[in-house]
């Protein structure tokens, strides 16, 4: 009889812990979702109780909500307390931006080894950004000494998970032989695949290559549409290529194009993009 009341009575139990669950899981999921629309104080309301309770996912928005949210609401100093509570629950979120607030001393000193040791823990979980991050802080030696070797690892994992940025840095790599040996093909398979995501950098570089035949075959049509996609980014310098070459086919678009790429500074419209040749 005992033995049926305890059955009984842990059954009950594990119904109230499981709606209690999805309860909170409802809560901080329309949480997110108003951070997102930028419902900033609602959000608030409805994670805090969640956040308290030791929700990581709750804990990590409510930390957003200090670091990006309404100007009233901003304190780094407590998007990083909250960070913190997430990051040590292991939330590589929350980890990727403890390390963003140590690299920038943002409501924290700042402290480049201690950013490394958070982006780490994040990149043991395949955080893209955490990944790019090291490739970075490799490739520049913030906190260590240079070593492409691993940079190069860090952002090839990166680009693996769709971050262009990490595509488009393997690019110059190649393209400078940085550590790695210069290599005009392997820097065309990078910067293609960060053009693709759009980056405007990569698209301005490839569009270099294709017109120059530089890693890849020359072919004077992809490389205007190249400069073309990175003109229609924003990118100077890709506006002014693409203009040369509307001027040299006698389009009458050619000199809008090349006046947006004299808007990019002194040395955006002044001259053609190049690259140091072999």
């Amino acid at each position: 009889m005992r033995k049926n009341v305890w059955i009984i009575t842990l059954f009950v139990l594990y119904l109230s812990f499981a709606y209690a669950e999805s309860e909170t899981t409802k809560r901080v999921k329309r949480g997110v979702q108003l951070f997102k629309a930028g419902k900033y104080e609602k959000a608030y309301r409805l994670l805090r109780p969640c956040a308290e309770a030791g929700n990581p996912r709750a804990q990590f928005t409510v930390g957003l909500l200090y670091d990006m949210g309404s100007i009233k609401m901003m304190d780094k100093s407590r998007a990083v307390e909250w960070y913190r509570k997430a990051a040590e629950q292991g939330l590589a979120d929350a980890q990727y931006d403890m390390g963003v607030m140590f690299s920038k001393g943002e409501g924290i000193y700042k402290d480049l080894e201690e950013a490394r040791r958070w982006y780490e823990k994040a990149a043991a979980q395949e955080h893209p950004y955490a990944l790019y991050n090291l490739g970075v802080v490799w490739e520049r030696g913030y906190g260590v000494s240079p070593d492409i070797l691993k940079a190069r690892a860090y952002y090839q994992r990166a680009a693996a998970l769709g971050v262009a940025k990490a595509a488009y840095n393997l690019g110059i790599l190649y393209l400078q032989g940085k550590g790695v040996g210069r290599d005009m093909s392997a820097a065309a398979r990078w910067f293609k695949q960060a053009a693709e995501r759009g980056h405007a950098g990569a698209e301005l570089h490839l569009g270099w290559l294709y017109q120059h035949g530089r890693g890849v075959d020359r072919n004077e049509t992809l490389a205007k549409r190249w400069y073309r996609e990175a003109a229609y980014n924003g990118n100077a310098k890709g506006a002014w290529n693409y203009g040369v070459i509307l001027e040299k086919e006698g389009s009458p678009e050619a000199k809008y194009w090349k006046a947006r790429g004299g808007k990019g500074g002194s040395n955006a419209g002044s001259r053609p993009f190049v690259i140091n040749p072999e």
